[in-house]
């Protein structure tokens, strides 16, 4: 028997904040192909206090188009140079949705 070799994990805060200010296409049927969701911010929401034997959590927060709201559910998404990824996405609570689009998240826990 040989030893499973893992998959490097790609969702990490060292990959997606250089991919800040991009711009990622929703594959979906029911999403208008114009739809883009542009990455706004990566961070670790447990401040590097995640035990060091499990993944570190990751959650990233993205804008878009004040309508049509795209509803919480599975996606595929892809931009410019990161291939097809799969994302749960959520809408977040936005005040300032008229003026700066609306807010999304996404977390890897």
């Amino acid at each position: 028997m040989t030893e499973a070799t893992a998959a490097p994990d790609i969702f990490t805060l060292e990959v997606f904040t250089p991919w800040i200010g991009k711009e990622f296409s929703i594959l979906h049927p029911d999403v208008p192909p114009d739809f883009k969701l542009r990455l706004t911010g990566a961070y670790d929401p447990s401040k590097g206090a995640s035990h060091p034997r499990f993944r570190k959590p990751l959650t990233l927060q993205f804008r878009g188009p004040a309508d049509p709201l795209l509803l919480e559910g599975f996606y595929e998404v892809e931009a410019e140079g990161t291939g097809v990824l799969g994302f749960h996405i959520i809408p977040t609570l936005t005040p300032d949705r008229e003026e700066n689009g609306m807010g999304y998240h996404v977390a890897f826990n």
